[in-house]
């Protein structure tokens, strides 16, 4: 959660940099209404996640804990979506969508709505370069 908080962050800076230099006026309102989509989206993404892993999940049986409510879950790596190798790369995905996925609808959000041209995959990322490059710069000393 920590490296997504950090990519909100440059999204926010990412945001108020193009809403300064395009003039588009409510430049703080755009910041906050991205940040604000990024994490409803990540939260999303997250019980999304949550959602997929539970439904291919196959070890939930019908041992059911009856005196602490529990499940007697099957904690081997020989049931569910996330076993084997494969499980590996798809729990890594799921990790990499929580992130992703907001990215790149605060970018669509971004290009079409407040700097109103239209769709392109490179134009997602316009700006982020610049961004970085100033932050950069920022660290310097005159």
């Amino acid at each position: 959660m920590t490296f997504g908080g950090i990519i909100a962050i440059f999204i926010a800076i990412w945001i108020y940099r193009t809403a300064i230099e395009n003039k588009t006026g409510n430049a703080l309102y755009w910041v906050a209404g991205s940040f604000v989509l990024f994490l409803v989206v990540q939260f999303l993404m997250i019980n999304l996640n949550g959602i997929i892993i539970e439904t291919f999940d196959t070890d939930i049986g019908s041992e059911y804990d009856d005196a602490g409510g529990l499940n007697a879950r099957d904690n081997s790596d020989s049931a569910g979506l996330q076993s084997g190798t494969a499980g590996s790369l798809i729990g890594i995905t799921f990790e990499l969508l929580t992130w992703i996925a907001p990215f790149f609808v605060v970018a669509i959000i971004r290009q079409l709505y407040m700097l109103k041209q239209s769709f392109s995959f490179l134009g997602l990322f316009s700006g982020l370069k610049e961004m970085f490059v100033s932050i950069k710069n920022s660290f310097k000393t005159s």
